[in-house]
């Protein structure tokens, strides 16, 4: 059963002038197993101040870090992750960069793991809604988790079944929204601001985005006059990260974070 957490109301998590954060894509996906506790590990030790996983669904219904529906391309193990149970899955070998590997950790162990670092989770599909949120109520993290990367609807259904502190992104329907505002210079609809944040992708599926200055420009400035954070997905290389921190964002999700983190302190 669910057990939504308490919470005197909502929290108001981006301030202007608020450090912007570095956010460790599947943990670092360049520097370790992708979505393992190895990686995850490697991140904060570095100085990564947030984490980011996906959640994908066992056949027995837990919730687990992974980001493909598949497990063909990382692990020694095929097929749909919803055809195997958790102790089936416990012994898939995860691959990673320079012959590193690791294991598959569900949602709750990681939450557990890392008790003082912020997360942003990514909600694949919609069956996994109640495993995310019992996993989220178990560690009593809704505060400092952030829903995201899913429907709008979905991601607000996971805030009812844990807690008004639950932080979440706008939702496919409200971003597509904001951003053809920012590419013609139409104000928004009041009634825009769904989440607290605004994860938007470079060059996603080869639309320009972030990639565009005087779009990102537009959009960064919007965001910012309605009161939401801006983290951009997914950012390797050094000269884009240090336009977009010039820009003003406010996250930068990379598999490299040792590069912003260098960065960030010259």
């Amino acid at each position: 059963m669910l057990h939504p957490s308490s919470a005197p109301g909502q929290v108001l998590p981006w301030q202007p002038g608020d450090a912007p954060l570095v956010i460790a894509h599947r943990g670092g996906a360049s520097l370790a197993p992708e979505n393992t506790l190895a990686a995850f590990d490697q991140a904060v030790r570095m100085g990564s101040t947030m984490l980011e996983t996906d959640v994908q669904i066992t056949a027995d219904g837990v919730a687990v870090a992974f980001h493909d529906e598949t497990l063909d391309r990382v692990t020694d193990m095929t097929g749909e992750i919803r055809a195997y149970t958790l102790d089936e899955l416990r012994r898939a070998t995860v691959y990673g960069p320079g012959g590193q590997t690791g294991r598959i950790p569900t949602i709750a162990e990681l939450l557990d793991a890392f008790p003082r670092v912020p997360w942003a989770i990514d909600l694949k599909n919609g069956d996994s809604i109640v495993p995310l949120a019992q996993a989220i109520n178990q560690t009593g993290s809704a505060d400092r988790v952030c829903v995201a990367h899913s429907w709008d609807a979905w991601l607000e259904r996971v805030r009812e079944l844990t807690s008004p502190s639950l932080q979440r992104s706008l939702g496919w329907q409200s971003l597509a929204i904001l951003v053809a505002c920012a590419k013609t210079g139409i104000a928004p609809p009041t009634n825009l601001v769904t989440g607290s944040w605004v994860h938007i992708g470079w060059r996603p599926g080869g639309i320009t985005l972030m990639k565009s200055k005087k779009f990102s420009d537009h959009l960064i400035t919007m965001c910012h006059d309605l009161g939401l954070g801006v983290r951009v997905w997914t950012i390797n290389k050094e000269k884009r990260m240090k336009r977009l921190l010039d820009q003003g964002v406010d996250g930068i999700f990379t598999d490299r974070p040792d590069i912003l983190l260098k960065l960030l302190r010259s």
